[in-house]
């Protein structure tokens, strides 16, 4: 494991103690789900940063847009 895949699980394991405390009371916990590695050799990485970030949380979605959302005045 490289530098940035260490920094990245350590800003995992925070940010999941930050949720943790917030929401230990929460039914649905709605998270931000980070964009996936350009190359597929970061899969890997990135599903164990998604289960480090959602550890301990019952239930958990994960919301991700396509960055084409359109909001017009008819919505």
């Amino acid at each position: 494991m490289n530098q940035s895949n260490v920094r990245r699980m350590h800003t995992a394991v925070k940010l999941n103690g930050v949720v943790l405390n917030k929401s230990q009371h929460a039914q649905l916990v709605l998270l931000n789900m980070p964009g996936p590695p350009k190359n597929r050799k970061g899969d890997e990485n990135y599903m164990e940063f998604l289960e480090v970030l959602t550890e301990g949380l019952d239930r958990v979605l994960l919301v991700r847009g396509s960055g084409r959302e359109v909001i017009t005045i008819y919505s």
